[in-house]
């Protein structure tokens, strides 16, 4: 689909990694409506596989029928919807012993513009004109502790209590969800991934993987590098790369569940 002569093309992967058993990643690719999501769920007990589950299957069945800012508000009201789902489900299973959620990084595309909305860790990246940035701010612990200047960014990764998130579906009984907006441009490349990828590559070395500019290539190597760093935690990447071309249609490249021996 074509919009103000932007078009777009996407790859998803997604991987359990080397240590454990369940995937309890989700991730949504519906170019046809500028829609990405990577949902991470967390819980234990299998109950982190359905917590991202609940997430992508609330938000696969949703269609434009208005306007954009419309469209978006409904994403936010399914995401506040699953959170409540999430807590009563939690509750009925676990009591008050155990907190069962997810993470979730959503990006929106049309018409020239694009949003983020997030709640968590999982990231968005834009790789633009030659640098790759962090357009998230994760939603954890450490990173509080930075803000309040109480802890060194540098300090930050290594923090023993750098995996302890502050917002998710299904944390609190209010939903906060942050948003970004911003501009489209040609050759523009998004990248969604669960923090499985970031707890084993640096920006750094995420950045030498989008020179190539080709989505199947750039995760297909990010895959890849994290398994061969022994990606202890599983592992989601969507890239969207974005261009200005009335001669090309958007498409997404179909869905990618690997395993071990397929991305090694």
């Amino acid at each position: 689909m074509q919009q103000n002569d932007y078009s777009w093309i996407s790859s998803g992967t997604t991987h359990v990694g080397t240590v454990r058993d369940v995937n309890e990643d989700n991730y949504i690719e519906r170019p046809e409506l500028g829609l990405w999501v990577v949902a991470d769920g967390m819980g234990g007990h299998s109950a982190g596989d359905i917590a991202s589950t609940m997430v992508v299957d609330a938000l696969c069945i949703l269609e434009r029928d208005g306007t954009n800012e419309e469209f978006i508000q409904k994403i936010v009201d399914t995401l506040s919807i699953t959170n409540q789902k999430l807590r009563q489900m939690a509750f009925s299973r676990f009591g008050k012993k155990s907190m069962v959620g997810s993470t979730v990084v959503v990006l929106v595309c049309y018409q020239g513009k694009y949003t983020i909305l997030w709640a968590g860790d999982s990231r968005a990246y834009l790789y633009q004109s030659g640098e790759l940035e962090q357009v998230t701010r994760d939603h954890s612990h450490v990173n509080e502790l930075v803000d309040s200047g109480a802890l060194p960014e540098e300090e930050a990764e290594a923090h023993p209590l750098a995996n302890v998130i502050t917002r998710a579906i299904g944390a609190a009984q209010d939903l906060n969800i942050d948003r970004l907006d911003g501009e489209l441009n040609s050759g523009d490349i998004f990248l969604l991934c669960s923090d499985g990828l970031n707890k084993e590559l640096t920006d750094n070395e995420i950045k030498q993987f989008f020179t190539t500019e080709n989505v199947v290539d750039i995760n297909k190597a990010l895959i890849h590098s994290a398994l061969i760093r022994g990606a202890k935690d599983n592992i989601t990447a969507i890239s969207v790369k974005i261009d200005v071309d009335d001669e090309v249609d958007d498409y997404t490249i179909p869905a990618q569940s690997l395993k071990a021996s397929d991305a090694v």
